[in-house]
């Protein structure tokens, strides 16, 4: 019996960090339909399964030809943007989805209106009118009564909507927002119709929202009431929407009326087979439809899923295949998403000490959208948000007052309003100039600034008695970091500038500065950290340490510099320059990229036949490509911790590898098993290349290659811990934590080494390739073998497995210890076996 294709969540367009991942939960695979025109805020392609590039204006008809057609596979929209491009898609792929056409006429608030009028009943909504003209609004409001609405009657997110609170402000109000939405209508190349204004009449109450699922027969399935503020009931100018959060403080009736009331603005504009967003306001004589948009409402699914525990995009997807949705709330815990704009436009400078906000009691977490340099301004003005953060409170009164606290921030998004350095600047690199503020009193705390990286490094960072201000990606974000951070400002995508100008504009922060020490174990951050702390004259690993351990080249000439045995190489900018190299040679070489890690693009050329393939694959990525002799024989690294310039040898740990023509490394033991000439031999030469690279701070992972006669040849050095667990498997042999030793030294705190756990460890690696996974059996049982301490797995079932490229392509592993080398390898290769992997021939 063939097994059933595992389903495939396809997003149109774009999709963030909180929206798609608890689909995983259910089994599936999660997908992104990328759209390579956009700029806007998304996780990066690493975060998905699968990625479709797609740019909007070629249409949707080819994406048809990429996607199965077996049922496995259905495509969601989250954005507004997308959603006639989705209902052309859905046509295409002949699902029984709304007619593009109605899906356009659609987003017009003017027509939706008379729907609800028409289909529900005169009461269902305000009144409203389209105009064109300062005096028709005048005249709406002579009729109707001050204060009116003025907003666009297409566009969304409450951009450029704004209260006239009378005749006298009519024709200045009416003339900037036509204007800016004409402006925008145009930045954004949106047809003409989106230029269309709409009055309304001005509804008293609270705001509030339902979002819902509408299956293939048009029947609605209502989520649980979301509430809303916004700026104007917070006392503000505009209707952007400050805070959306959950359980509703609406009373139960009205809760029901609400849903009630979704579900017949559904059935009115003739929904089906899709995701709406609902909106109303809740007078005393009850609820008021507002809009709809067809796609899930902003940060909604996350405050379902938080506030509720309810999938809402399980849901959506369910009803796209034609299942049954579950919508039921199972918990109340009071949950809110903040989105704090700026009172004024200008140029975004970064957060005015934000520990104003991290120091709530209900605060877990925040994210920047925007980098230091950005122009920002308020959503009446055209802007969209620059900063969201997460609270979670024990009752919804006390969110509620946090909520009101934040809104009482008012120079929380930090912006100049002077001239100066503009988004083109902090585009090149540059970092705009803060305003001048004095030098604060270093905190009694010492603080240290972390960049990036997992818990590996940071759990034990976390239990000193520091200040720590972590700037971290989504993707690596943890409960612990979100708890233990004093500052914690999370990026979908963090880059080295964004890094370098937050870090320049925290520090100069009274409150949030200045640091004291800056680290980073994170690979891709090691350089930024270094950069930072040089510019701001910190504690910090020396820049030209990091930057020539990372590059093998630069590496390669200090060796040659000081004296320190090397292996024959040359840095090679064409396949003719490998090729001639090869040749004086007359024997084997390694291809490499120059800046490369994880054992990624690295291929062993045999000969001259195997050379163009070779240099295809070391040089994908388009980095300088170095050429070196192949050294046969085993491969150890050495693990070091170096404290204010005294090196420490903690271990050398010997390696496994697939071997040619990749060497990806399927497993480590420790202590490995060397002669006690080599023993010395590598430790003496790792000692001398730290000195020869002014490595200051911090844990160092190098590799020797061992020859024949069983001399030692040094292959590379990174000034960071050894990934692969390697980390972890010093910790338990040693007993020194290298985060946190590093740490505390780097701002003179005390702290105990702990005892060891164990005197040997090892690990094994799962690493099939070109196959598909069909089971996975035992891993309970691997679990509770003797010794060992972790069993984990990455792979799931139904994956179909591609080449084993690098490190990144292994499946999971096992760790174990024991009171030897050889038991701590019987230990981790029984667990190894206990784990039974079915794949396909």
């Amino acid at each position: 019996m063939s097994e059933s294709p595992q389903p495939l969540v396809l997003f149109l367009g774009n999709a963030r960090y909180g929206e798609f991942e608890p689909l995983r939960e259910t089994g599936a695979r999660v997908g992104l339909i990328r759209d390579v025109s956009s700029h806007g805020w998304s996780a990066p392609d690493d975060a998905f399964d699968v990625v479709i590039p797609w740019n909007p204006a070629d249409g949707v008809e080819g994406l048809s030809a990429g996607l199965p057609h077996d049922g496995s596979v259905c495509v969601l929209n989250l954005r507004e943007a997308y959603v006639e491009e989705y209902a052309r898609l859905c046509a295409v792929l002949a699902l029984p989805a709304l007619d593009p056409a109605d899906v356009a006429a659609l987003r017009s608030k003017h027509l939706m209106r008379q729907l609800f009028r028409d289909g529900i009943g005169a009461d269902s909504t305000g009144r409203f009118e389209a105009v064109v003209s300062a005096a028709e609004v005048v005249e709406f409001g002579e009729t109707h009564g001050w204060p009116v609405v003025l907003k666009p009657a297409t566009l969304y997110s409450s951009l450029f909507v704004v209260t006239v609170t009378g005749p006298q402000d009519a024709a200045t109000v009416f003339a900037r927002v036509q204007d800016g939405v004409a402006a925008h209508v145009r930045a954004k190349q949106l047809p003409e119709r989106f230029t269309a204004l709409q009055v309304e009449e001005f509804l008293a109450g609270s705001n509030h929202s339902v979002d819902l699922v509408v299956d293939r027969e048009g029947v609605a399935h209502p989520s649980p009431v979301v509430d809303v503020l916004t700026g104007a009931d917070l006392g503000g100018e505009d209707f952007h929407h400050f805070a959306r959060y959950a359980p509703s403080r609406a009373p139960a009736p009205a809760q029901r009326q609400m849903a009630d009331l979704a579900v017949q603005a559904s059935r009115a504009m003739g929904l089906r087979l899709c995701a709406a967003h609902v909106e109303f306001i809740l007078t005393p004589q009850g609820p008021r439809l507002l809009e709809v948009g067809i796609r899930p409402g902003g940060h909604r699914a996350r405050v379902l899923r938080e506030a509720h525990g309810v999938s809402f995009m399980a849901a959506y997807a369910a009803v796209m295949r034609g299942e049954a949705p579950d919508l039921e709330r199972k918990f109340d815990r009071p949950f809110g998403i903040v989105t704090p704009f700026p009172r004024a436009t200008g140029t975004f400078e970064g957060l005015h000490a934000p520990e104003r906000l991290t120091g709530l009691a209900s605060y877990r977490s925040h994210s920047v959208y925007h980098s230091p340099g950005k122009t920002i301004g308020t959503a009446a003005q055209g802007h969209w948000q620059v900063l969201s953060a997460e609270l979670v409170a024990g009752t919804t009164a006390e969110l509620v007052q946090d909520m009101e606290q934040v809104w009482e921030m008012t120079d929380l998004v930090a912006v100049r309003t002077t001239p100066g350095p503009g988004p083109e600047a902090a585009d090149a690199g540059t970092t705009p100039t803060p305003h001048p503020v004095p030098r604060p009193v270093p905190h009694p705390i010492p603080h240290l600034l972390l960049i990036g990286g997992k818990d590996s490094g940071f759990a034990s960072i976390a239990e000193l008695d520091i200040r720590i201000t972590l700037l971290q990606e989504r993707a690596h974000l943890t409960a612990r970091q979100t708890e233990r951070a004093d500052t914690l400002i999370v990026y979908d995508r963090l880059d080295a500038a964004l890094a370098e100008s937050t870090a320049l504009f925290l520090h100069e922060q009274h409150g949030s500065g200045p640091f004291d020490a800056v680290l980073s174990f994170a690979e891709q951050h090691l350089l930024t950290a270094a950069r930072i702390g040089e510019r701001l004259s910190i504690v910090h690993n020396p820049l030209p340490a990091v930057r020539d351990s990372r590059d093998k080249l630069l590496t390669r000439a200090l060796l040659d510099r000081h004296g320190l045995q090397s292996v024959p190489y040359r840095s090679c900018r064409s396949l003719a320059e490998a090729t001639a190299f090869q040749a004086e040679l007359a024997a084997p070489v390694v291809l490499k990229p120059a800046a490369g890690s994880g054992s990624r693009g690295v291929r062993l050329v045999d000969g001259p036949a195997g050379l163009a393939p070779g240099w295809e694959y070391a040089a994908a990525d388009g980095a300088a490509v170095i050429a070196e002799e192949y050294i046969p024989g085993p491969e150890v690294s050495v693990e070091t911790l170096t404290l204010d310039g005294k090196h420490e040898i903690l271990a050398v740990t010997e390696k496994i590898t697939t071997g040619a023509p990749s060497f990806v490394e399927t497993g480590h033991q420790l202590p490995a098993s060397l002669a006690p000439a080599v023993q010395e031999a590598v430790t003496t030469t790792t000692t001398a290349l730290l000195d020869a690279l002014g490595h200051q701070w911090g844990p160092a992972h190098t590799e020797f290659r061992i020859r024949e006669d069983g001399r030692p040849v040094l292959i590379e050095t990174q000034t960071r811990f050894g990934g692969d667990q390697i980390w972890q498997m010093v910790e338990l042999v040693t007993g020194v934590r290298l985060a946190k030793a590093t740490a505390a030294a780097m701002l003179g705190v005390a702290t105990p080494r702990d005892a060891p756990t164990a005197q040997a460890a090892a690990i094994r690696f799962f690493a099939y390739e070109n196959t598909v996974v069909r089971a996975i059996d035992g891993p309970d049982d691997a679990r509770g073998l003797p010794g060992v301490v972790t069993v984990q797995l990455s792979a799931r079932v139904g994956q179909e497995l591609g080449p084993l490229a690098g490190s990144g392509s292994r499946q999971g592993y096992v760790l174990a210890t024991g009171a030897d080398r050889q038991e701590a390898v019987e230990r981790a290769e029984a667990a190894h076996r206990a784990v039974k992997w079915v794949v396909d021939e």
